[in-house]
């Protein structure tokens, strides 16, 4: 076998891993009363175009094509795990939700060589500027996505506008910009903000 032909192997065994991740809803979404969520999918894709078109349009920011790489990346654990919300998490174990995704996507990627599993990595630990941007557009599609079924008037979404955490920027001030604009726009105060 050729090295084309294993590394094609290798990517469609990769596709045929992620492929649940189109029917996986958003959990906390389900939980709070909002029928037929976004799939995880759905929201790695939102997640990735921000961090394509941010990184495109702010190119000092960072490393975007690494950036891209990791919101790519940031969810596909949840093939195997689906997506476990937040209230669920909180009885877990600390570190348990992470060190389960980590484990599984070590192994989702390994056959894909270092550099992938190297870039999801980064992402898990959180540290570099391209991880913590990913982190806060990650939370940054999340609360737009709330905007839009409270817009729609779908579920009881407000614990997700009380909830700091939905807010974190990662101290990367355009993130912190992008979800003023989100509670502008819906009317709501962003919980994260400094109060003066």
């Amino acid at each position: 076998m050729s090295a084309s032909e294993d590394l094609a192997q290798r990517l469609i065994a990769l596709l045929d891993a992620v492929h649940p991740l189109d029917r996986a809803p958003r959990a906390g979404f389900l939980l709070r009363g909002v029928a037929e969520p976004e799939s995880v999918a759905a929201h790695s894709h939102g997640v990735a175009l921000l961090t394509q078109v941010l990184t495109l349009a702010r190119p000092d920011l960072c490393d975007g094509p690494r950036a891209v790489a990791m919101a790519l990346l940031h969810d596909l654990a949840e093939a195997r795990l689906m997506d476990i919300p937040m209230p669920a998490e909180a009885v877990f174990p600390e570190n348990a939700k992470a060190v389960a995704e980590d484990t599984v996507l070590r192994a989702m990627l390994a056959p894909l060589g270092e550099t992938i599993a190297g870039i999801a990595a980064e992402y898990a630990a959180g540290v570099t500027t391209e991880a913590r941007l990913v982190r806060g557009l990650d939370k940054v599609q999340m609360m737009a996505r709330v905007a839009a079924y409270e817009r729609e008037r779908r579920g009881r979404l407000d614990e997700f506008w009380e909830n700091p955490r939905n807010f974190a920027d990662h101290g990367i001030p355009i993130v912190r910009d992008l979800f003023d604009a989100i509670c502008r726009a819906a009317g709501r105060t962003n919980p994260a903000a400094p109060r003066y």
